[in-house]
């Protein structure tokens, strides 16, 4: 039987469900069988991960990671991997398929901006290593570029130890008890989304009257929404696509392109009308 290994941050999200499905989909249509592994945000349990689906037999990985830096003794040099969604610092050359979240944080922040959006709270996701996500670049200098101070307390990191609902929903609410003034908001996921509206509801606010809100992931979720939510589209079928595209020619010894960037699209409903 040939097989490959695929981890996720977490199966309890849409966004890492679908590449997971994506890929199983492309992957078995060419012959292999997909060993799914959840690393629970953990940055050592993904590594526990790769390594095991190395020893186990996987003849590569595709990873999306939630590391800073892969460590170049985990797996052999020339071991087939490849980065989805987020690309790690390595010393190896390792293929990538991303979409460019600073450039989608920028186009974002843009669409709020130019509703008057003056006070955004960012929710960027949460990393096992706690590392600067690139949508955190994307929105301070989409701030700065439309003139709008930049606060390090408007960026609402959360911790992993609840769902991003929960979570989101309890830093949302503390920030806007203490009286500031928020008038747009982006979620990491629809999820997050979710929980954002929970707290500005509670709070007496309304979307998007006083908060306009802005997702990633496209989810269905983030049109059963009362009211409907602006997402960006990751386009995770594209993604996955591409992944399966580099691991198979990195099984067959082909030299792939390394750098893969896939288009996002800022769908707007009535969150930010």
């Amino acid at each position: 039987m040939k097989a490959v290994g695929m981890i996720v941050p977490t199966m309890d999200n849409s966004f890492f469900a679908s590449l997971v499905h994506a890929v199983s989909t492309v992957m078995n249509q060419n012959g292999y069988t997909v060993f799914a592994c959840d690393s629970h945000n953990d940055a050592g349990t993904e590594k526990q991960c790769m390594t095991s689906l190395c020893e186990k037999g996987a003849l590569g990985i595709i990873c999306v990671s939630g590391l800073s830096a892969l460590p170049e003794d985990l797996l052999p040099a020339d071991y087939p991997l490849v980065w989805v969604d987020r690309v790690p610092e390595s010393e190896r050359v390792i293929p990538w398929a991303a979409n460019d979240d600073a450039r989608a944080m920028k186009d974002a922040v843009q669409l709020l901006a130019g509703k008057g959006c003056r006070n955004i709270l960012l929710l960027p996701g949460y990393l096992a290593e706690h590392q600067e996500s690139p949508r955190v670049r994307g929105y301070r200098e989409a701030l700065e570029e439309n003139g709008i101070p930049y606060r390090e307390e408007f960026i609402l990191n959360r911790t992993g130890t609840k769902s991003s609902e929960t979570e989101t929903e309890e830093l949302v609410m503390n920030i806007l008890r203490d009286g500031t003034k928020v008038d747009g908001i982006i979620a990491s996921s629809d999820r997050a989304a979710f929980g954002a509206l929970k707290a500005i509801g509670k709070v007496g606010y309304y979307a998007p009257e006083d908060v306009r809100l802005i997702s990633f992931d496209n989810s269905p979720y983030s049109l059963m929404a009362s009211p409907s939510i602006t997402a960006i589209d990751r386009n995770p079928a594209e993604l996955a696509s591409k992944a399966c595209e580099l691991i198979l020619g990195l099984i067959d010894g082909k030299s792939v392109q390394k750098e893969n960037t896939i288009d996002v699209s800022l769908i707007e409903r009535d969150s930010t009308r």
